[in-house]
């Protein structure tokens, strides 16, 4: 630093990152400074032989003042980077210019204790203020899903859930090993429970109602009438682990996503296409659950379907290195959070090196849709479908959804029935009002026939569900 830069500096006064002391003999006070600058900015300045009021009157430094300021240096934990250098005055005083830089969290402590930078002034650290900054530090180091989930026992995981992975991870050979273990200890194997407790991980992959903080996921469903969020057709919102979350999305969109249909050239029946590719929307859902940034509260994966395209939402944006473009290409795997991933992974529901937007693209190609966008917006990565162009040309009609897909299978079991009849073979609670519309989508899309009139109609199965 030169002499015309060291006044600039002084002239600037003292302030979150810049503290003037008259001399080394103020050497303690100087490294607390410091520590509250790493902590509140990452970074700050102490100048030995400048008053309070930035006046520059320098001091005598010899080599024993040197060695005084590094050793006192080395007493701030974690190690930072910290230079000092000389600048010499006029008066042949000098000014030690004692600089500090980290990239870590902290909290940076000075002999055992923490401090914070505030404006010009420094102060002992709370312990909630301490304890906020050595979370974000480890929390750099060990990612969020290895974290112990508080209070979490395994007795708070879905056992059946847990089962059937492990017999889908042993069908599709990406489990050995596991005749006739216990599922905690194939869990440890997995990484997902320790000898300090249930992993977060576990929590979303396995939790079940009554966990403590439970639910850690949850989905948002949406289905807009026209092309904008301006009016709800349908909305819905639901919290549980990732393996129901990822069911509730699958039935929302057996309901809501149409169905084109048209006649084949010389055949008597319709062939029947979802707008949208089924294994390209699939391959989104899954990676808006496994990469979704869990550490940000109130985050969730959302799904937004409109007339004229599909939107999957998941809070949290790309792994540093990656972006919308890359995904386009050849590029590594970097999944957020790996004990998830690898869990989908074993159970077949993911690639693991870096495949799932190139699966995603190539599904819609052959499905003839656009090629799906991919976007970060306001710190959320967004997969968006729009149907294929000839899909406007033919007739659409809503797909069947789990409620209708059971009518269909009473009428074909019992034969003509009238519409209490069929309710009372549902058991659902529902009215009969809600049946009659779905008797009415049934109809319209040609499931099912009616017969008679009012209280005396009754239905059949049409031809298209007998084929």
């Amino acid at each position: 630093m030169t002499l015309s830069s060291l006044r600039r500096l002084a002239s600037r006064g003292e302030g979150p990152a810049l503290e003037f002391k008259r001399s080394t003999g103020e050497l303690r006070e100087a490294m607390e400074a410091l520590c509250g600058m790493l902590n509140a900015q990452g970074k700050g300045q102490v100048l030995f032989g400048v008053t309070d009021k930035g006046e520059i009157v320098g001091q005598a430094v010899a080599e024993s003042t040197q060695r005084d300021i590094a050793n006192a240096s080395r007493r701030i934990e974690p190690a930072a980077s910290i230079t000092t250098s000389l600048v010499r005055l006029p008066s042949g005083l000098s000014v030690a210019v004692v600089a500090a830089r980290s990239s870590a969290a902290g909290p940076f402590m000075f002999e055992g204790r923490g401090y914070l930078r505030v404006g010009n002034t420094t102060q002992r650290m709370s312990h909630s203020e301490f304890e906020r900054h050595f979370v974000e530090r480890v929390e750099k180091q060990i990612p969020w899903d290895r974290w112990i989930a508080p209070g979490w026992k395994i007795g708070h995981l879905d056992a059946s859930e847990i089962k059937r992975t492990i017999e889908e991870a042993i069908e599709a050979k990406r489990l050995t090993g596991v005749l006739g273990e216990k599922a905690e200890v194939v869990l440890r194997r997995l990484e997902l429970v320790t000898a300090r407790g249930v992993t977060r991980a576990a929590a979303i992959l396995f939790g079940k109602e009554g966990g403590p903080g439970y639910p850690l996921g949850e989905v948002r469903l949406a289905r807009f009438r026209g092309v904008t969020k301006d009016e709800f057709r349908d909305n819905r919102l639901f919290k549980g682990h990732a393996f129901a979350l990822l069911k509730h999305v699958e039935r929302f969109l057996d309901e809501h996503v149409p169905v084109a249909s048209r006649f084949v050239e010389g055949q008597m029946r319709r062939l029947d296409t979802p707008l949208y590719p089924p294994l390209a929307v699939r391959e989104a859902l899954v990676n808006a659950l496994v990469h979704r940034d869990y550490s940000i509260d109130g985050g969730a994966v959302g799904v937004a379907l409109f007339d004229d395209r599909l939107e999957i939402w998941s809070t949290g944006t790309l792994a540093a290195g990656l972006t919308p473009e890359k995904l386009r290409g050849t590029h590594e795997s970097i999944p957020r959070n790996r004990l998830i991933a690898d869990v989908f992974h074993r159970r077949g529901l993911i690639e693991k090196w870096g495949r799932g937007t190139n699966k995603i693209l190539t599904e819609a190609k052959k499905h003839g849709c656009p090629e799906p966008e991919f976007e970060e917006i306001a710190g959320a990565f967004v997969v968006r479908f729009r149907p294929a162009a000839q899909a406007e040309r033919l007739q659409v009609e809503p797909s069947l959804g789990l409620r209708a897909e059971r009518v269909v299978k009473i009428l074909h079991a019992s034969g003509p029935l009238g519409a209490p009849a069929i309710l009372r073979e549902l058991g659902e609670a529902i009215t009969i009002r809600s049946l009659q519309t779905e008797l009415g989508r049934l109809r319209k899309a040609g499931m099912i026939h009616a017969s008679g009139k009012g209280r005396a109609t009754t239905y059949h199965l049409g031809e298209r569900s007998r084929s």
